[in-house]
């Protein structure tokens, strides 16, 4: 019984931030709304930010792309979602069902837990070979990353 009241909690409390974010983001309504092509373009561009700030050794460069491309599949994944969501936003009539939000809900964290798994996969041979100094970094803008990507929370 207790698992159960704490999952209903936080399926709640979950649900609760959704539907609080979406009330701001209708707010914003001034504000441009970015294209997919736009936020991949803005991640890949963080992503390189990060690559020279790392300041790669010859070796280390060639576990690079797999860490880069598993990033740019991970955004225009979440990109494309992202905009398919803001299109179906005033098409949404009637009350707000709940039980379909927990679902959807529900898949966006599965969705987020693959994307999760594939980052640190993607990231495991390049972090490797990084010197203590570039782990910092290199975990701090994974960190970020992660956030902007939605993937951890």
């Amino acid at each position: 019984m207790r698992k159960v009241v704490c999952f209903v909690t936080a399926a709640a409390v979950l649900i609760a931030a959704g539907l609080t974010g979406s009330a701001v983001a209708r707010d914003r309504s001034d504000r441009v709304e970015l294209t997919a092509n736009q936020i991949v373009a803005e991640l890949d561009a963080r992503v390189a930010r990060i690559k020279a700030d790392l300041r790669l050794t010859p070796e280390q460069e060639k576990k690079w792309p797999g860490f880069e491309s598993a990033v740019h599949d991970i955004s225009r994944t979440r990109a494309d979602r992202q905009v398919a969501v803001r299109a179906e936003r005033p098409e949404q009539k009637g009350p707000v069902d709940f039980i379909e939000q927990m679902r959807q809900a529900a898949a966006s964290m599965s969705e987020r837990s693959v994307a999760e798994k594939q980052l640190a996969d993607a990231a495991q041979p390049l972090y490797a070979s990084l010197d203590d100094q570039q782990k910092r970094r290199f975990a701090d803008e994974v960190i970020q990353l992660s956030r902007t990507l939605d993937l951890a929370q």
